[in-house]
């Protein structure tokens, strides 16, 4: 990829075709705004960070970026871009499928101590409470 904040427009040529169609609007209605400015917007979320509604009005309207993220999620658009984008960075340029590392920081240590700790002697409410003067 040229760079790592816009995706390569033979790759978005490809993912479009994943992206579900929108309703029909013939009867009136608002022009949906366009997919692949969301999905950058969507990118940069996911690249930075950053809350939905901090996001550059470059993209267009957070909200609209938002309801559009959830539409997709739930008609696992992304599950399928992911898949594409493996096949797309495997055939351009490889991937090494026998070592492969994973975070796991989502899980509990097994070493990670006592689940039953020694409980402390004051409330946290006891704890809290300064001395008054006077």
């Amino acid at each position: 990829m040229t760079s790592p904040r816009k995706i390569p427009d033979e790759l978005w040529e490809e993912l479009q075709k994943l992206i579900p169609p929108r309703p029909d609007r013939s009867k009136g209605g608002r022009k949906p705004a366009d997919d692949r400015m969301l999905f950058d917007g969507m990118f940069f979320i996911l690249r930075t960070g950053a809350a939905w509604r901090d996001m550059p009005e470059k993209y267009g309207p957070w909200s609209t970026v938002y309801d559009r993220f959830r539409e997709w999620r739930d008609a696992q658009v992304f599950e399928r871009l992911w898949a594409k984008c493996l096949h797309y960075y495997q055939e351009k340029y490889g991937i090494v499928w026998a070592w492969q590392s994973g975070d796991g920081t989502y899980v509990r240590s097994p070493l990670g101590g006592k689940r039953e700790r020694p409980q402390p002697d004051r409330s946290s409410q006891a704890r809290n409470e300064r001395s008054r003067a006077g």
